[in-house]
């Protein structure tokens, strides 16, 4: 297909908020696991707005390096970690697995050594600022600006 990237679809599973209430056992009804693209000695990145008992993070990350994956990186906004998501995480196929500081990571970090986070403090500031100024929010998405 001429692709340069790829999609990972994990499909057929209960809906995220509901198998959460259950807990991460429940979430093994996922029936299909497909790739589009070709992931052959690639680094592939798993993206999720909160990690928490990881079953699908893990799974998708075991699926891409049995298709020759590289490396994995997952990405999360909310590392919100059971205790059962740091076991499946130490147990699983991710090379790195990165979170913002939007919750406490200390506990965290010295049970996952692959885990590492990233302070969102200085653009939250500054978004707080520019909302009570009134000023755009448009400039925060240049992060060279905040960052260099």
């Amino acid at each position: 297909m001429g692709m340069k990237f790829a999609i990972v679809h994990i499909g057929g599973c209960e809906s995220s908020e509901y198998a959460t209430r259950r807990g991460a056992s429940h979430l093994e009804g996922c029936n299909s696991i497909s790739i589009v693209g070709d992931v052959q000695g690639k680094d592939c990145i798993i993206y999720d707005d909160i990690a928490d008992a990881c079953y699908l993070l893990t799974q998708a990350a075991k699926y891409l390096k049995q298709n020759g994956a590289k490396r994995v990186f997952c990405i999360a906004t909310h590392g919100l970690f059971s205790e059962e998501g740091i076991a499946a995480c130490n147990d699983s196929e991710i090379d790195s697995f990165v979170v913002t500081d939007t919750l406490d990571q200390s506990r965290n970090l010295n049970l996952y050594s692959k885990l590492r986070t990233v302070d969102v403090s200085v653009i939250f500031a500054e978004a707080i600022r520019r909302i009570h100024y009134k000023e755009p929010l448009l400039p925060l998405f240049n992060i060279d600006d905040y960052y260099s």
